[in-house]
């Protein structure tokens, strides 16, 4: 762990690219469940600002985003763009899953992202100003195929996810 460029955070997760991180206050640490701020490359002035009011929430959602993030491509997972039709599919078909608010750290300002599931099966709807996306993941290739025939969408094809142990060495 360390500390945020401020110097106010303990950063328990960080975004792979460095974009982003996410941390108790100091002034918090001995709470039993403390509240977690988002430092992002897309707030102003690179600075933090509150996320979620408890620790066990931010690990709730980190589960799923990195769940997600993980499956998001090859077989067990395709996107598409959200458009209203989409949102409404998605609403009346799977059940929400019951998160506060939270806004993706690469559009802290805007909507909260929205999580939706069935047994086997993960929804994110993803904010963005320009095209929100749905991102769904199944357990099984079966299961992404279930949501494709229950929400019509533009789905992006399958991408290949090349594993390293697949690649070869050329010389």
């Amino acid at each position: 762990m360390l500390l945020d460029p401020s110097g106010e955070l303990l950063v328990f997760r960080s975004e792979n690219q460095g974009c982003a991180g996410w941390g108790i206050p100091l002034d918090h640490l001995g709470n039993d469940d403390p509240p977690v701020g988002l430092l992002s490359d897309h707030l102003p002035d690179r600075g933090w600002r509150p996320h979620l009011d408890h620790v066990s929430l931010a690990c709730a959602e980190l589960i799923l985003s990195e769940a997600v993030m993980a499956r998001r491509y090859g077989a067990y997972g395709r996107e598409c763009p959200a458009a209203a039709k989409i949102i409404t599919a998605v609403e009346a078909a799977y059940r929400t899953i019951a998160l506060p608010p939270c806004p993706p750290w690469y559009f802290p300002q805007g909507a909260p992202t929205r999580w939706f599931s069935a047994p086997g099966k993960r929804l994110c709807l993803e904010p963005d100003p320009d095209e929100p996306g749905l991102v769904v993941v199944g357990q099984a290739e079966t299961d992404v195929l279930e949501i494709l025939a229950a929400v019509p969408g533009e789905w992006a094809p399958i991408e290949s996810v090349e594993r390293e142990e697949d690649k070869t060495i050329s010389g």
